[in-house]
């Protein structure tokens, strides 16, 4: 996921071509089709090809588009076959070689979810444009009537969402602390105001996360890192137009298991500048 955000942020022009109900493109060896047979009214059937719920489907799946994209100057996850060059025409040779490879594997493309040329494009909930990269603010503000949980498994639900932007909210873990505690094993299920507070601060966050932008090597960098008893996290920066303006370029945070009392917060500090 890392290695596709980065990748996006340097090139002109951006393709996205979506495979047409990609698992039932793949095969089924004729000597596994019984284990997938099923009953309906009318007889017993088996599947030719692989259906969607399979347990190893999309692990299946990602392998064989691995397989495909060999040698092609693409990037993707599952269906999604994302092509990115630094130029118009060689962004033409490149649609060319991996319209060639659809032909050669035999792989039907779905024309209207495809994007050809494009400088930005929406993809896993954030958007990918030559600023940098944010939110989708549409996904993201409809959270904001997102009324608190009720028991453990609607605050799993809502730190899943939030944990997937985190790279965009500074102070994750300490600000999501009281929220993640709720799920650990024998924990009590309580609301009181602390929880109350980090459930809006955490939705105010995602409304007005910032961008994170690409790096100008040509510019200084700086390193920011924070660490508690209960949380630790560090930010790359890097300056903007000459002034002490700095801007985003990396998050990184996390929660111990346990509250880490021992030693001094300057080496915790130190272990994320490492991790960064």
């Amino acid at each position: 996921m890392d290695d596709l955000l980065q990748e996006a942020k340097h090139t002109a022009y951006i393709s996205i071509i979506d495979i047409k109900s990609g698992y039932h493109q793949v095969n089924v060896y004729l000597a596994d089709r019984d284990k997938i047979a099923f009953v309906c009214p009318f007889g017993t059937y088996q599947f030719k090809r692989m259906p969607f719920g399979l347990k190893n489907a999309p692990v299946t799946f990602q392998r064989q588009m691995d397989i495909f994209r060999r040698e092609l100057p693409v990037l993707g996850h599952l269906g999604d076959i994302i092509i990115m060059s630094p130029t118009f025409e060689q962004h033409l040779a490149d649609l060319e070689s991996v319209l060639k490879r659809l032909m050669d594997f035999k792989l039907r493309a779905n024309r209207e979810k495809c994007l050809f040329t494009c400088s930005s494009f929406k993809y896993l909930g954030l958007w990918i444009t030559p600023q940098g990269i944010e939110v989708d603010h549409e996904k993201t503000s409809a959270g904001l009537g997102i009324p608190p949980p009720k028991n453990v498994k609607q605050q799993q639900s809502f730190l899943q969402t939030c944990s997937w932007y985190r790279k965009f909210i500074a102070n994750f873990s300490e600000i999501a602390r009281p929220l993640s505690n709720l799920t650990k094993k024998k924990a009590f299920w309580k609301w009181s105001e602390e929880e109350e507070k980090a459930f809006q601060t955490l939705k105010q966050c995602l409304v007005f996360s910032p961008i994170l932008k690409q790096a100008d090597f040509s510019k200084p960098f700086l390193i920011r890192t924070d660490a508690s008893n209960y949380a630790q996290g560090a930010v790359l920066l890097q300056g903007e137009n000459k002034v002490k303006i700095f801007i985003p370029l990396r998050k990184r945070g996390r929660s111990p298991k346990v509250p880490q009392t021992p030693g001094s917060s300057s080496g915790r500090r130190r272990n994320q500048r490492g991790s960064l």
